[in-house]
C-alpha cells in the first residue's frame, strides 16, 4: 500500500506550522444529506446523475492524484475501498461521514434543518474499517481508518451539553478502535439565542471543547465555515497545533472557490475541503487541479485561476456555466449545508485582478421578507363560460373542473425567486408552518436552491398560508385565501444584522399580515426605518385586503401617512391604492364582456393619485396598471431621492421629477398568477444593477410578460442578456397610454 499523502503532510505541517504544505479533501458523501440529488446534474446531458456514475467521479479523481483525502458515505466507502481495493494503489487517504446529524438531513420536503441540530450517527465504525459489524483487531486496517464527525452549537444548554455528550462518546469508540477523525463545526444553523459574533462564538467553543481532550482522542484537523481573515488568524495564532481547514459550501461562481482557498491559505488554514464546489463544476478534475495549483502556490491569484480553468475548459471543447465575466465575480454564498445565519466578517470582498469599481458585495444584494403562501391553482375547462365562473359556488351543486397545480404564491417566493432566476444574490424571509403545505412549500425552494429555504421561519403548531386561486378562462382572477403563519410574523423576525451588504430591502403584501396591520402601521413603519437606518433602499408592495375582513376596516390614510416616509419605492397595483385612498376611480367604467383587463386610463388622475403618495413621503411611486403596464412618478426634490437610493448608486439625478409610462410587450398570455411580483423584480433587478428609470421600467415589464407567457409551475429561463436579445430582435410593444410620449 503506497505511502499517504495526508500523512505526510501533516508531519510537515506539524513539525514546521508556518511550512507551505496543504491538504486537499473532495467530499463525496452527500447521499447522507441529500439523498436522490446528491449525485447532481451531469454537465454534459442536463440529467441527474445516477449513484453509478457518482461513484466512477469519485474513481476518476482519487485516480487524478491531486487530492490527499476522498470523503464518501459509509456505503460508497464499503464498495470503493473495501471491495474494490481502490486506495491500496493510491496516495489519496479514504475517510467516511461517520455521523450525520439533523441539519444535514435535506430530504425534499424536510423541514430539519430549520430546527436546532441534534446529534445523530446512523455510520459504524466498523462497518467503515472493515463492513461488519463484528470486526477483528487484525481487520481494521481493511477499510477506511479516518472519518469526518460534525457538531453545530446553537447557544443553548441542552442542545450544546447533548452535542458534546455525543462527540465525546464517539471519540471514545474511536479511539478504543483505532479510528481517526477530523472535527466538522457548522456553523449555528438556528440559534436558539441570539449570537452576535457568529465566528468568535465558533472559535471559542473549538477551542473549549477541545481542552477536554487528549492527544490521542483529538482530532487531526478542523473543518469549518470560513469567517474571513481576523477569525482565522485568532484561532491560528492561539494553538499553533490545531491544523485548521475549511469548508467549501455550496456551489457559487468559480472565482468563490478559488479565492476563498487563497485568502483562507493566506490567514492561516492549511486544509479545505470542497463538495459541491467540485461535483457541479463544469470538469472535475480541471477544477481540481486548479484549486492544487492555488493551494501550493502554482497559482498565486484567483482571478488568474479562473481565467486558466476558463482557457483549458476551452481546450476541452467544453462550454463553461457562466461567462468569464460572470465567473469572475464574488456572489453571496451559505458555507455549510443548512446554516441561515451569515457571518460577521469584512463587508465587502476585494476581486483580486479587477478594476475596484467591478468588486461584488458580499451577500444578497436584495432582501425580500413578508407574505409567502402555497398557491393552488385548479384548471378550468376551456368550454367554461363566464357565466359558469360567475355561478361557481352554488350551494348542492358540484361543478366539474381539471387537476390542480400547487404553486409558490407571495412577495417573498414570487418577487424573491424571480430575482434569484434573474442572477441577483437574493435572501428571502417569510413564516411558514410545521404542516404539509409548509413542507411542500420548502421542498419547492429547495428544487430551485436549497440556500432559498434557509431564511424561512417554520412555526411549530402553526399553519401554512395557502391561496385557492381561481382563474377560468376569460374571467380575472379571485382568490381564496387563509393567511395563517403570515398573520404572527412580526418585525422582531426579520434579523437586521443579516443585512448587513443589501442594496435593497422589499417587503410585501403588509395588509394580509396582521401585525403589520392591526396598529395602523407602526410595526410597518418602525421595521422601515430601522431598515433605512443601515443605509438600505426600502421598496413596499401591497395586496388587496378583504373588504369586509378587519383588514378591510381600519383606516389606510393613516397606515400609509405613517409608513410612506419610511419607503423609497411604492409600488402597489393601481386598485389596491384607490381602495386605500377612498378615491374615486380613475378609469372609465368597465364595458360590458370584459375580459377583466383595465380599460383606457386618465393621465391626470394616475398623476395627481401619485401626488398624493408623494406628499406622504414616498421617494417614487410605481403603480401596477395589469396589462396596460407600470406607471412611475418620483418625487421633484433631489434630496428625497438621493436618500432614497443604496450608497453608491449613480445616475441618481436621473430619478429626480420623472413621470413615464412603460406600456406592456405584446406576448400570448398562458397565466397571470404572480405577474405583478415578479415584474416588480423585474424592476428592482435592474435598480441594483444601476439602471436608470426608463431602463427599470422596460426590464420590469419585460421580466412580467415573459411570466404571464408561463402556465402553471412551468417557468421561462430569466436573464437580462435573453431579454435585451429578445428586445433587440423586435419584440413589439402595446400602445402607450395617452398624453405619453414613447416609453
Amino acid at each position: 500500500m503506497l505511502a499517504k499523502s495526508l500523512d505526510e503532510k501533516l508531519a510537515r505541517i506539524h513539525h514546521d506550522p508556518s511550512c507551505e504544505e496543504f491538504i486537499l479533501a473532495d467530499a463525496k458523501d452527500a447521499d447522507m444529506a441529500f439523498g436522490i440529488a446528491a449525485p447532481g446534474v451531469s454537465h454534459e446531458t442536463g440529467q441527474r446523475r445516477t449513484l453509478q456514475q457518482y461513484r466512477e467521479l469519485i474513481r476518476q479523481n482519487t485516480e487524478q492524484g491531486l487530492i490527499d483525502i476522498m470523503l464518501m458515505s459509509v456505503s460508497t466507502n464499503e464498495v470503493l475501498t473495501i471491495n474494490e481495493r481502490l486506495f491500496d494503489r493510491s496516495r489519496v487517504t479514504p475517510a467516511i461521514r461517520a455521523n450525520d446529524t439533523t441539519e444535514i438531513w435535506l430530504a425534499r420536503g424536510g423541514v430539519y434543518s430549520a430546527q436546532p441540530s441534534r446529534p445523530f450517527r446512523t455510520a459504524l465504525l466498523d462497518h467503515g474499517q472493515t463492513g461488519r459489524a463484528d470486526s477483528l483487531p487484525a481487520e481494521r486496517q481493511h477499510g477506511a481508518d479516518l472519518g469526518l464527525y460534525s457538531v453545530t452549537f446553537n447557544n443553548d444548554t441542552e442542545h450544546d451539553a447533548r452535542t458534546l455528550a455525543a462527540y465525546r462518546e464517539f471519540c471514545l469508540e474511536a479511539e478504543q478502535k483505532g479510528f481517526r477523525h477530523f472535527l466538522e463545526v457548522f456553523d449555528p444553523n438556528c440559534p436558539v439565542n441570539p449570537i452576535e459574533d457568529v465566528g468568535s462564538f465558533v472559535n471559542d467553543h473549538i477551542v473549549r471543547a477541545l481542552a477536554g481532550v487528549a492527544q490521542r482522542g483529538r482530532p487531526l484537523f478542523l473543518k469549518m465555515v470560513y469567517h474571513g481573515p481576523a477569525a482565522m488568524e485568532e484561532l491560528v495564532n492561539y494553538d499553533s497545533s490545531i491544523v485548521v481547514g475549511i469548508l467549501g459550501g455550496s456551489s457559487g461562481t468559480t472565482f468563490d472557490a478559488f479565492h476563498q482557498l487563497w485568502e483562507a491559505k493566506k490567514y492561516g488554514a492549511r486544509v479545505a475541503l470542497y463538495g459541491r464546489m467540485i461535483n457541479n463544476s463544469e470538469h472535475q478534475p480541471t477544477f481540481i487541479k486548479h484549486l492544487r495549483y492555488l493551494a501550493d502556490g502554482q497559482l498565486s491569484d484567483a482571478a488568474e485561476a479562473v481565467r486558466s480553468y476558463h482557457n483549458e475548459l476551452r481546450g476541452l471543447g467544453i462550454a463553461p456555466l457562466r461567462r468569464l465575466e460572470d465567473d469572475l465575480q464574488a456572489t453571496n454564498r451559505f458555507f455549510d449545508y443548512s446554516s441561515g445565519l451569515t457571518t460577521k466578517t469584512s463587508a465587502k470582498t476585494s476581486v483580486r485582478g479587477l478594476p475596484s469599481s467591478e468588486a461584488a458585495e458580499v451577500g444578497p444584494e436584495i432582501v425580500v421578507a413578508g407574505h409567502i403562501c402555497l398557491d393552488i391553482v385548479p384548471e378550468f375547462p376551456d368550454h367554461f363560460s363566464v357565466a359558469s365562473a360567475n355561478t361557481l359556488i352554488e350551494a348542492g351543486k358540484l361543478k366539474q373542473i381539471g387537476p390542480a397545480t400547487q404553486v409558490t404564491g407571495g412577495c417573498v417566493a414570487n418577487t424573491g425567486l424571480t430575482l434569484h432566476q434573474l442572477g441577483v444574490r437574493t435572501s428571502l424571509m417569510g413564516k411558514i408552518g410545521d404542516d404539509s403545505f409548509g413542507r411542500e412549500l420548502l421542498s419547492i425552494l429547495h428544487e430551485t436552491d436549497s440556500e432559498l429555504a434557509q431564511g424561512m421561519i417554520v412555526a411549530p403548531g402553526e399553519h401554512t398560508s395557502y391561496s385557492i386561486v381561481i382563474m377560468p378562462p376569460g374571467v380575472d382572477r379571485s382568490f381564496l385565501h387563509f393567511p395563517a403563519a403570515n398573520d404572527t410574523f412580526h418585525a422582531a423576525d426579520i434579523p437586521l444584522d443579516r443585512l448587513a451588504d443589501a442594496k435593497i430591502f422589499h417587503f410585501g403584501y403588509p395588509p394580509l399580515m396582521q401585525r403589520f396591520w392591526e396598529d395602523g402601521g407602526i410595526e410597518m413603519g418602525t421595521l422601515l426605518r430601522n431598515v433605512k437606518s443601515r443605509g438600505l433602499m426600502t421598496s413596499l408592495d401591497m395586496a388587496m385586503p378583504d373588504p369586509d375582513a378587519s383588514a378591510g376596516q381600519i383606516d389606510w390614510n393613516v397606515w400609509l401617512e405613517r409608513v410612506l416616509p419610511h419607503v423609497d419605492c411604492f409600488m402597489p397595483s393601481l386598485d389596491e391604492i384607490l381602495f386605500m385612498l377612498g378615491s374615486d376611480p380613475v378609469t372609465e367604467p368597465m364595458p360590458a364582456g370584459s375580459d377583466g383587463q383595465f380599460p383606457t386610463l386618465d393621465r391626470d388622475a394616475l398623476s395627481q393619485t401619485a401626488d398624493r403618495l408623494l406628499a406622504l413621503g414616498t421617494g417614487m411611486v410605481v403603480f401596477k396598471l395589469g396589462d396596460q403596464g407600470l406607471y412611475l412618478k418620483t418625487s421633484s426634490d433631489a434630496d428625497r431621492i438621493s436618500r432614497g437610493f443604496y450608497q453608491d448608486k449613480s445616475g441618481v439625478e436621473e430619478w429626480v421629477g420623472r413621470e413615464l409610462h412603460a406600456p406592456c410587450f405584446e406576448v400570448k398570455v398562458g397565466s397571470t398568477n404572480g405577474a405583478g411580483d415578479r415584474t416588480i423584480a423585474g424592476f428592482l433587478a435592474a435598480l441594483a444593477r444601476n439602471a436608470g428609470p426608463e431602463e427599470a421600467l422596460e426590464k420590469a415589464v419585460a421580466v412580467g410578460g415573459m411570466s404571464v407567457e408561463s402556465s402553471g409551475s412551468e417557468s421561462h429561463e430569466l436573464s437580462f442578456q435573453s431579454i435585451d436579445q429578445r428586445i433587440h430582435a423586435g419584440w413589439q410593444r402595446q400602445a402607450g397610454l395617452p398624453g405619453f410620449a414613447g416609453r
